[in-house]
């Protein structure tokens, strides 16, 4: 999670910077998407009917959905604007807000709230986009207006006949748990100024809508996908017994930001020998031993969309025949939960008792003669899209649109041994598409990229 920054000191340091130097120019133009039908690689559709179908699922009330602050001025993070404000808007502009109401405000329905243009800030933040005209064509909207004018819009709507009615406030935010200052600033001003009406937690209606990925969604996660292969591609030139998992981090990050990644989807997870049997080992500072297996799972994420992919590799080129035995058993496990779906009838539940079933029929045991399902310790696995563990009903039959990862893992640290196999699948309604199966994963794939990358030739190092 984001750290925020205290406060003070930025002040001082701004006001400082302004001592020395003066008030800074405005800046130029604000850099609004140009008029077109796309914005943040989607077409600029897919988000007004995401609004609409969000305001035809909650008809009882103004929705609102914040979206994230600019907690640094850039000095201490990187700002990436909250999932759900940019699922419905795709603005990228920090302190926004989005007002949907079933009563009209001045003639709209669908209602931004942009920060007014600050040439101080901007200086150091770069431009953004205001309210007005421009802004309201480009981001697809009924209407923007300054961000300092909520309250007071809040407040003529709620003298309106329809508040009077048992009106509720529907906030994509948790009222009582938020972390978010741009959502607990929101908060607050709905408990000072509407005192009287409920605020319902509505993340989960919105949830449900981003189980079903549009056809440009799955195109960016195919894209997110396609950058991470291609760090798959280039490992094997690095790995290799002595060398350490932070210099494997490094490749993989290399190559997500020379293939236009806009950063990793998550901490990336790179053990080896013990390490590898650590789920969420994301330490990566261990030197690679001969023999070791080097679990690596990994995820670019591109546009806001993140892929999760997970490859094995053994360090000394070749699997042991345990090894390989083992790294089978976990195949199999997945293309059994593969091939167990059944379209509109199967939920994650029922391809993780299919993935187990599988490990439990193996003749192989590990600790004390145990068969290998007591050896999978977590889930067979999750949702994608703007997050790597995306937000989704799993009592639900999986419906089609949503895209999965199947990612059955064996982990015996008695054995130094950590194995897990991890792919993206789309859900359609005849089956699953595997996303991900551009990337080798059969054992004798992986020896073969291990034996390639070892030829001898020019000088592989690393140039990035």
């Amino acid at each position: 999670m984001l750290r925020p920054v205290a406060s003070r000191p930025l002040t001082i340091a701004l006001a400082s910077c302004l001592l020395l130097f003066g008030w800074p120019a405005w800046p130029a133009a604000a850099e609004t998407p140009p008029p077109a039908s796309l914005l943040a690689e989607q077409p600029l559709a897919d988000f007004q009917a995401r609004r609409a179908q969000l305001q035809r699922q909650l008809t009882d009330g103004v929705t609102l959905v914040p979206g994230r602050m600019e907690e640094s001025l850039g000095v201490s993070e990187k700002f990436f604007q909250d999932e759900n404000f940019f699922y419905l808007t795709g603005v990228e502009a920090p302190g926004a807000v989005l007002l949907l109401t079933p009563t009209p405000y001045q003639g709209a329905r669908q209602i931004l709230f942009l920060p007014r243009r600050n040439p101080q800030t901007e200086r150091w933040t770069g431009p953004q986009p205001g309210p007005g005209r421009e802004a309201e064509r480009s981001f697809g909207i009924d209407k923007t207006l300054p961000a300092d004018q909520l309250a007071q819009v809040l407040r003529e709507l709620s003298a309106s006949d329809f508040f009077a009615d048992g009106c509720k406030i529907h906030l994509v935010a948790n009222p009582d748990e938020t972390q978010e200052r741009g959502a607990r600033r929101l908060v607050e001003l709905l408990r000072r100024d509407l005192p009287t009406l409920p605020v319902n937690d509505a993340r989960s209606a919105v949830s449900l809508l981003r189980m079903r990925k549009t056809p440009a969604e799955i195109a960016l996660l195919k894209k997110a996908i396609r950058i991470t292969g291609e760090a798959f591609q280039e490992l094997p030139k690095r790995l290799a017994p002595g060398c350490y998992e932070y210099e494997l981090e490094a490749v993989v990050l290399a190559t997500f930001y020379r293939n236009g990644a806009e950063r990793p989807g998550y901490p990336c997870i790179i053990g080896g020998g013990r390490n590898a049997t650590i789920l969420h080992y994301n330490r990566n500072r261990d030197q690679i031993q001969e023999g070791d297996l080097v679990v690596v799972d990994v995820g670019a994420q591109y546009r806001g969309y993140t892929a999760d992919i997970t490859r094995t590799f053994p360090a000394s080129g070749k699997f042991t025949p345990r090894q390989r035995a083992l790294y089978e058993v976990a195949l199999a496990a997945q293309e059994a939960a593969v091939k167990a779906f059944a379209p509109g009838k199967s939920r994650m539940s029922d391809l993780t008792l299919a993935a187990r079933d599988a490990m439990r029929a193996s003749p192989l045991r590990a600790g004390n003669q145990l068969t290998l399902d007591n050896f999978f310790i977590h889930g067979l696995g999750h949702f994608i899209g703007l997050n790597v563990h995306d937000v989704g009903d799993y009592a639900r039959p999986l419906p089609p649109g949503s895209v999965i990862t199947i990612e059955p893992g064996i982990y015996i640290p008695e054995e130094r041994i950590g194995i897990r196999i991890e792919d993206d699948y789309l859900v359609t309604e005849t089956g699953l598409v595997k996303l991900s199966g551009d990337i080798p994963s059969r054992p004798e794939a992986i020896e073969q990229a291990m034996r390639q990358a070892r030829r001898p030739g020019p000088d592989r190092s690393a140039k990035d």
